[in-house]
């Protein structure tokens, strides 16, 4: 994560995930995720990352892909949640690409597989960083669910409470 730099003081606008997250490409858990370079490179080439002061966190947008960041997210975060919520919204990016309804009403938001899939992920990779379980479970805490979806988030993707 050490070669990862982040451009935090960005305007209201739309950039190219290359001008936010330098060297995102080079990690490998992306490889994991999209399988080839070539669909790598289709990714970080058209993928527009709109930078929004309206938006609190990360999103993708179901219509298109398109990553939508929170101006306050991505200058007050730390460098570790901008990347792990990256790491899950590009896979949000691959299951959009392959068809999947990212918002599926008819799942709990902690029940949904697309975000199931996509913070197996992120969980995957903050165990690499070195993240222990009580930070990883505090990653996934989210204002929109409660208490106990939370630990069933947890417990759906493998962090002990």
């Amino acid at each position: 994560m050490n070669r990862i730099q982040v451009n935090r003081d960005l305007q209201d606008g739309i950039y190219n995930l290359e001008d936010i997250f330098v060297n995102l490409k080079t990690v490998e858990i992306l490889f994991k995720v999209f399988k080839s370079h070539e669909v790598l490179e289709d990714v970080f080439e058209n993928t527009p990352v709109i930078v929004d002061g309206s938006s609190h966190y990360m999103h993708v947008k179901n219509e298109d892909a398109s990553i939508v960041v929170g101006r306050d997210h991505l200058k007050n975060s730390e460098k570790k949640i901008l990347y792990l919520d990256i790491i899950h919204e590009l896979v949000h990016v691959k299951q959009q690409r392959a068809g999947l309804d990212l918002y599926d009403s008819s799942y709990a938001y902690v029940d949904r597989p697309t975000e199931i899939e996509a913070y197996e992920i992120a969980v995957e990779e903050a165990r690499r960083l070195g993240m222990k379980d009580d930070e990883i479970f505090e990653y996934l805490h989210v204002e929109w669910i409660s208490h106990d979806e939370h630990k069933r988030l947890a417990s759906r993707v493998g962090v002990r409470i």
